[in-house]
């Protein structure tokens, strides 16, 4: 459980139920593909990377969701998500909307939650931090790794 401070500066506990929705997951998916990174197919970071854009999308996280999408081009620049001039663009269109339904076909949040307890990602990050802090840390990792890559 988290803490928070109201408008009144005083202290109160966060239960997981009071973060949004759309923030956890976005979250939890960056924990996953951040997890794969390295390892497995990239197609698999790829998707991890595209459901949590769409979830930070949801969540109004604009910068997040199209890092997400800069992350996904800068490995395949093939990728569906590419036709897009951003990834507000992208979640306007019927292509990419069909995509997203087959990508949270493929990977429930059920099965990314036990996918992360498989792994010992830590579920609760997201509820005893700032989702959105927690956010830009795993994708400032995202772009350490793809330095050391150019370099």
């Amino acid at each position: 459980m988290g803490r928070a401070q109201d408008s009144a500066g005083e202290l109160y506990v966060i239960t997981p139920d009071q973060r949004p929705r759309s923030e956890r997951l976005a979250v939890l998916y960056l924990q996953l593909a951040s997890a794969c990174r390295g390892r497995g197919p990239a197609a698999t970071r790829d998707r991890l990377l595209l459901l949590a854009a769409h979830h930070a999308s949801d969540a109004n996280w604009v910068g997040e969701a199209e890092t997400c999408r800069e992350l996904v081009l800068s490995a395949n620049p093939q990728h569906i998500i590419g036709r897009f001039d951003s990834f507000a663009a992208a979640v306007e269109s019927d292509d990419f909307q069909a995509l997203a339904r087959q990508l949270q076909r493929q990977c429930p949040q059920e099965m990314a939650e036990h996918l992360a307890e498989r792994q010992q990602i830590d579920l609760d990050l997201a509820v005893r931090e700032p989702p959105r802090l927690v956010a830009h840390d795993l994708l400032a990792g995202f772009a350490d790794e793809t330095r050391g890559e150019i370099s």
